[in-house]
């Protein structure tokens, strides 16, 4: 299953959160890394055993990586900060 995220916007840069509770599985982009809108970000085994793969909401530049393989997370938990194409 696929979820597309919705970012919130906090300045500059766009706040990429996760929509589940899980272990990060593996990150599909780096820091600097340029992405587009529904490429995928992240996948996240949920606790439940189901893996969610997270999409971009908006293209723009990957800042900064707030999580590394093996994290566990939560329904909320920043994942990225995407610096958005002017």
């Amino acid at each position: 299953m696929k979820f597309e995220v919705f970012p919130r916007r906090w300045g500059y840069q766009h706040i990429i959160t996760t929509p589940v509770k899980g272990n990060v599985e593996s990150i599909k982009v780096e820091s600097g890394e340029q992405v587009h809108e529904q490429q995928l970000l992240i996948m996240i085994r949920a606790e439940w055993g189901n893996v969610k793969q997270i999409l971009a909401g908006i293209g723009g530049t990957v800042e900064t990586l707030a999580v590394k393989v093996g994290d566990k997370v939560v329904h909320g938990d920043v994942l990225f900060f995407i610096k958005e194409d002017l």
